[in-house]
């Protein structure tokens, strides 16, 4: 199968996610500024992994223990899995991940990829089209 739209192919589609903010991923467990194409992966594998966890569309999940550098990379994540990116402090919550799950719910999308891929790569082409 092949991808719809790629970052990679198209800037627009990492303009229209994350805007004018630096495309940050974590790459073996370690944060950094990376470029679109390693983004998109990182950031695809998170999507997956969050929709795995059967979360509700337009549900609001809240991440705990994040940075300032983390958030932008994860809310794309969330919108690629039609969800609402919140941020706190405080655990309480159903729909509550600790940062320290990134790397488990990465894990587990990038297995799950084949199953969620097309969703995502319409979700991407909307975002070009700005549907």
């Amino acid at each position: 199968m092949t991808t719809i739209c790629s970052f990679d192919c198209n800037q627009s589609a990492l303009k229209s996610l994350i805007g004018d903010r630096k495309p940050v991923a974590p790459v073996e467990g370690v944060w950094m500024n990376v470029s679109a194409k390693v983004f998109e992966d990182q950031v695809r594998k998170l999507a997956y992994g969050l929709m795995v966890k059967d979360f509700r569309r337009g549900e609001t999940v809240v991440f705990t223990g994040c940075t300032d550098e983390m958030k932008t990379f994860i809310g794309a994540a969330c919108r690629l899995a039609h969800l609402n990116a919140g941020f706190s402090a405080c655990t309480d919550g159903n729909n509550t991940v600790p940062v320290s799950e990134l790397d488990y719910l990465m894990s587990i999308g990038g297995t799950w990829s084949r199953k969620y891929k097309s969703s995502v790569d319409r979700t991407m082409a909307r975002l070009i089209l700005g549907c």
